[in-house]
């Protein structure tokens, strides 16, 4: 296996190799992204003459410096990319020279403030969102300048840098597309601001195409260091979670984090206390007060109704609470990020849509993340649903397909087993055989589409199906009943009607 030093050779010689296209002499900084990885691979790094290091999860870093200045690594130059929460400030500030993902004006106003006395002043980056991902953080394009005048405004900051993440995709295209309309907004505000003097942009996967768009540093991890060790996140006493409503998604949710969780840190709110009364029993504290609820909880689950919701938040945002300290996430079907953003004024927010098959651990569990949830929080988030069945991440209208398809199905499904027991009582057999024998059916066709992978379900579809046969006269009537068309028009009115909600709230 390739050491260190060896894997910061060929990567300095592939940045060589990169540039030697263009002739023009320039160099391209590289940034070793150390977050996760342990001390003594920094110091093997730092031996080979490498001298910028990135890290993303602050408390980790904030230790992980103090201990490698402690050992004499005195001249390191430390740059925090990770997304920037407002409960991390005061740490960023103090350790960091680079911060290279600001994105929010109260971020600047923090970092500056809380930037301690006698340091130079902090050398921010301005990310920005060039993929439009919902999920990735970074100011829209359009906001950047308005925050650059922010940022410079700033005594204690100083403005050099643009940042941004590609797509991670292998069209070429795409992210050369996105790269390029990252290198003419420098090109265009280095006009304006001639302190602008970098573009972080290109990382393992995507450095040649980076160079190509002028990017002046590129931040490589795992070419250096190897794969991403995250440490297993685990809920130690100090963990308090909260419920605010206490129906059946939340008591699904309650058990799955049971395996992870004292149910003496878990605190459930609800209108009516005796309905609470299993969590109870289980060790959670009750009450009536989401207050109460939410002030305990440094994770909180609102298990609300759509409706409802609206009132909650502007009852949590009322009370002073400082959420960006909080993790909020929600599960009500139709309300979005966004506007839950506007009333707790946090970016800390998920939002997540189980189906009831989560009861029994074989659920699906959609998922998406806030601009301001970091990496350790999206663990805890795994961490936390991982009894409940699968988890699928993207964007809000992914969450809003899955919603459907997930969410819905198992009520067409159900729908569809009725139909086939009432259809075999007519025929003379029991309610109870008739029940038996779909279940086994529908867990069975389940397991063989499961065990086929490589086998379209068509195909399997067509394997029980020969033709003039008994399974094919079926079929037929299906098509002349346009069964298609009835799935489709049934997802449609249900997507219809998620936009609806969507637009309510």
């Amino acid at each position: 296996m390739a050491s260190i030093s060896d894997n910061l050779s060929h990567i300095h010689q592939e940045i060589d190799k990169a540039l030697s296209q263009e002739k023009s002499g320039r160099k391209v900084r590289l940034l070793c992204v150390s977050k996760t990885k342990p001390d003594e691979m920094i110091k093997e790094a730092y031996a080979a003459g490498e001298r910028c290091f990135g890290e993303s999860y602050a408390t980790e870093a904030c230790d992980k410096i103090e201990r490698l200045k402690a050992a004499g690594l005195n001249d390191i130059e430390w740059h925090f990319i990770g997304p920037v929460q407002k409960n991390k400030t005061r740490q960023i500030a103090a350790h960091f020279d680079v911060v290279e993902s600001l994105d929010r004006e109260i971020i600047a106003d923090r970092l500056s403030e809380q930037r301690p006395e006698g340091m130079k002043p902090l050398e921010v980056y301005i990310e920005v969102n060039i993929s439009g991902e919902e999920q990735k953080s970074g100011c829209a394009p359009d906001d950047a300048e308005k925050l650059i005048a922010h940022v410079r405004s700033k005594p204690n900051l100083r403005f050099t840098g643009l940042m941004g993440i590609a797509q991670d995709t292998a069209d070429q295209q795409k992210i050369l597309q996105e790269f390029s309309m990252l290198r003419d907004m420098f090109v265009r505000l280095k006009k304006s601001n001639p302190e602008l003097v970098n573009l972080s942009i290109g990382m393992t996967h995507d450095l040649k195409e980076a160079i190509a768009c002028g990017s002046t540093e590129v931040r490589i991890g795992t070419a250096i260091f190897g794969p991403r060790v995250y440490a297993q996140p685990r809920l130690g006493d100090s963990a308090k979670l909260s419920f605010i409503g206490g129906g059946n998604m939340a008591s699904c949710i309650f058990r799955s984090v049971l395996k992870h969780c004292s149910p003496r840190n878990i605190t459930v709110s609800g209108p009516h206390v005796e309905k609470l009364e299993h969590f109870r029993q289980d060790g959670a504290a009750v009450t009536s007060d989401n207050l109460e609820a939410a002030r305990a909880g440094s994770v909180i689950f609102l298990g609300v109704k759509p409706q409802v919701l609206t009132g909650v938040l502007e009852e949590l945002a009322a009370s002073g609470t400082d959420f960006s300290d909080k993790l909020v996430i929600s599960m009500a079907a139709g309300y979005k990020l966004s506007s839950i953003s506007r009333i707790l004024h946090s970016e800390r927010l998920v939002r997540i849509m189980p189906n009831t098959p989560a009861s029994l651990g074989e659920g699906i569990t959609a998922v998406a993340y806030g601009s301001g949830v970091s990496a350790e929080d999206k663990e805890l988030v795994r961490l936390l649903l991982d009894g409940m069945g699968k988890s699928v991440e993207g964007s809000e209208q992914d969450l809003n397909v899955i919603g459907v398809i997930a969410g819905c199905g198992p009520a067409f499904v159900y729908r569809f087993m009725e139909s086939l027991i009432s259809e075999s009582v007519k025929h003379g057999l029991d309610e109870q055989a008739s029940r038996e024998i779909v279940e086994q059916l529908l867990k069975g066709s389940a397991d063989m589409v499961i065990h086929n992978q490589d086998t379209p379900v068509s195909k399997l579809r067509e394997a029980v199906t020969s033709k003039g046969g008994t399974t094919f006269a079926g079929l037929t009537k299906m098509t002349e009943g346009h069964f298609e068309d009835t799935m489709h028009e049934a997802v449609e009115a249900a997507l219809k009607r998620t936009a609806e909600f969507e637009s309510m709230y």
